[in-house]
């Protein structure tokens, strides 16, 4: 039977930079009788995330791939994984963990049947709370998705934060031996993700088989001042420009342009880096509020490293979880 390997995420947790060396290595997999599909994908996507992963899969579920609003699974049929018929498979959506309707059952069991033909491997990598939390923010302020300040978006989706919880809605369904739980630290730079993924899907012996640039930094965060200016200016778009301007999607697109351009350009990020700190600081989180997040979910976190990591000192990240 063909193993499906289901990297779930997390999102900020290396996904694009795996799903990325995915696609460019994706010749050798299937030399190695690996499948990474791109038959679904989007490659003319403006977003990374979306023109390397299998985010149209999830997307279908949620109704956003189909412009009749009728649903249609025609997306899932595109996979093509029985014409090629290899051992293995790999796919990878973030998705899967980024929207609540996938932390219903009835959704994940949808996911479980529409891939009832495969053995099913779930493969998620989970990040510190309070780093996923700066990270998911600068990333959404960066979009002009957000105008709240990070506690209050933590306050709002603090479901995400509960790694427990997810892990165990999708054992739930797909058997917790089928679950394979692994550690994102972004300061260890000495042992890469995909080194890692490698090693999960067995092909570690093989790991000079593929090439990976090593080097390449994605989805760089700009400075907490820079993310503060940002998000003064989503305020002022969302309450005075909103009133008097069309918000159509050429709007948006350009907006988001435009943001890109003021946390991507050096000369001004060294500008903002030099305001004084009276007037803005480049502080997201006190570290007295990174250790009330990390202590909020420090006995789920516990949990985990007993449960999927067989941890027996219960420790399932560093420092002060």
């Amino acid at each position: 039977m063909t193993t499906i390997y289901l990297h779930i995420g997390m999102p900020k947790a290396g996904t694009s930079c795996l799903q990325k060396a995915f696609f460019n290595n994706r010749d050798k997999f299937l030399e190695n009788s690996y499948l990474y599909p791109t038959s679904c994908m989007k490659h003319n996507a403006k977003e990374i995330v979306n023109r390397y992963s299998h985010n149209t899969l999830a997307h279908c579920l949620m109704g956003l791939e189909d412009k009749d609003n009728i649903f249609s699974m025609s997306i899932w049929e595109e996979l093509k994984i029985d014409s090629i018929n290899p051992r293995n498979v790999i796919i990878s959506t973030e998705a899967f963990t980024s929207f609540e309707i996938f932390y219903q059952p009835e959704i994940l069991a949808k996911i479980k049947d529409l891939l009832k033909e495969y053995e099913i491997k779930v493969v998620i990598y989970l990040r510190k709370q309070d780093e996923f939390l700066e990270s998911s923010y600068c990333y959404m302020v960066k979009l002009g998705a957000c105008s709240v300040k990070i506690k209050e978006l933590f306050n709002e989706y603090q479901y995400i934060f509960n790694y427990y919880q997810i892990l165990e809605n999708w054992a739930d369904i797909f058997g917790y031996d089928n679950m394979i739980v692994r550690r994102f630290a972004k300061s260890n730079t000495k042992n890469h993700i995909f080194a890692d993924f490698l090693r999960v899907i067995n092909q570690f012996n093989n790991k000079s088989d593929y090439k990976v640039d090593y080097s390449a930094k994605k989805n760089v965060s700009p400075s907490g001042k820079m993310i503060k200016i940002l998000l003064l200016i989503n305020n002022l778009n969302e309450t005075i420009l909103a009133k008097f301007i069309k918000l159509d999607d050429s709007y948006w697109s350009k907006y988001q342009y435009f943001l890109s351009f003021l946390s991507n350009n050096k000369t001004i990020c060294k500008l903002v880096l030099r305001l004084p700190k009276f007037l803005i600081d480049n502080v997201l989180l006190l570290t007295e509020e990174k250790e009330d997040i990390m202590k909020k979910f420090k006995e789920l976190n516990s949990q985990i490293a007993y449960k999927y990591l067989e941890q027996k000192n219960g420790v399932l990240f560093g420092d002060y979880s």
